[in-house]
């Protein structure tokens, strides 16, 4: 993991962003929305998760991602400052409600003092309070001078900053949810994909492929299929059918899953591999188109690709030639 945490310190500002907004939108089931709104004038909020519709009337977490390109750790000034903010831009209206979690992201953690206010948190209001003058009074808005008002200390007063805490690079690397940002924008190994399921009826993705099958069981039976459950209940080709279905949505969930958790083309890669592996047992003669398709599911069966280093499963390999099939890439009748 300390290679990894090394990587995740380097991110510059815009990529440290990019990893958290990926991070905490795969935090499955957490957030009715995520959305990223560092910039200037973000108003203390760099990535922000909602709970619910409500929004910023609702319950929402704050994810403020502090000492990116600067190297240091996240120091006592900023910590105050940007606890501030927030409890500023509450106090005008911006935000209805207060975080639910506040969470600074600081790669390369935080200083002593900071450390000392996160162990003992029931202090942080205080020296919110007292420290405002210095680290929140001109910082704020360069526009005007921002006081401690009745209204911001009485919001200070109230919080729970039970609610704040801190991710380091090291602990986000150890993070589950975080595999996909590690994929998308370092490049690492993702994750296993989790194996297909085959619904009972037909899916209207998978038209293009058993149609084609349907023609080659026909060419192999000498007689036409009026109907696919013809052919799930043929001897020969019933079983045969059905463990192409299976290969095909054993593709359709690796697909779906790198899509959402990989790097941008992985699959687009991983797909003209799996093409160049086969294309050259596709194009022998064979006896029957039928023969032709079982040589290539044979050959994809033992051939090793990868994504991204990791190792694929041989019904993903082979049920991606019915997706290159469906994809107007390949044709099972030649």
């Amino acid at each position: 993991m300390a290679g990894i945490a090394i990587k995740i310190q380097e991110l510059d500002d815009k990529l440290l962003e990019d990893f958290i907004d990926i991070w905490v939108d795969g935090k499955s089931g957490l957030y009715h929305r995520v959305e990223s709104l560092g910039k200037a004038n973000d108003k203390g909020r760099d990535v922000v998760g909602f709970v619910t519709d409500d929004l910023h009337e609702g319950a929402w977490d704050l994810f403020q991602c502090k000492r990116k390109t600067r190297g240091g750790k996240l120091g006592i000034g900023e910590f105050i400052g940007e606890l501030g903010k927030v409890f500023y831009h509450h106090s005008t209206g911006t935000y209805k409600t207060m975080p639910r979690q506040f969470w600074f992201v600081a790669p390369r953690g935080v200083t002593g003092p900071v450390q000392d206010l996160l162990l003992n948190r029931s202090d942080i209001g205080t020296r919110l309070i007292a420290a405002w003058d210095e680290y929140c009074r001109t910082t704020i808005t360069k526009k005007s001078e921002i006081a401690l008002s009745d209204d911001i200390r009485q919001a200070i007063e109230s919080y729970d900053f039970k609610k704040v805490d801190y991710y380091t690079a090291a602990r986000l690397a150890k993070d589950p949810a975080a595999r996909p940002a590690l994929s998308k924008l370092l490049g690492l190994p993702p994750d296993e994909a989790p194996e297909g399921h085959v619904p009972d009826t037909i899916a209207q993705t998978e038209i293009v492929y058993l149609n084609q099958l349907r023609l080659v069981y026909e060419e192999e039976a000498g007689s036409a299929f009026d109907t696919l459950d013809d052919i799930l209940v043929h001897p020969d080709h019933g079983e045969h059918l059905r463990l192409q279905r299976t290969r095909f949505f054993e593709a359709a969930a690796f697909d779906r899953f790198h899509r959402d958790n990989t790097a941008p083309g992985a699959v687009e890669t991983f797909k003209k591999d799996i093409y160049h592996t086969l294309i050259e047992v596709y194009q022998e003669t064979h006896p029957s188109n039928l023969k032709r398709l079982n040589a290539v599911m044979k050959h994809l069966g033992i051939a090793q690709v990868t994504l991204l280093g990791r190792p694929s499963r041989a019904p993903v390999r082979q049920g991606m030639c019915h997706h290159l099939v469906t994809d107007g890439k390949l044709k099972w009748t030649r």
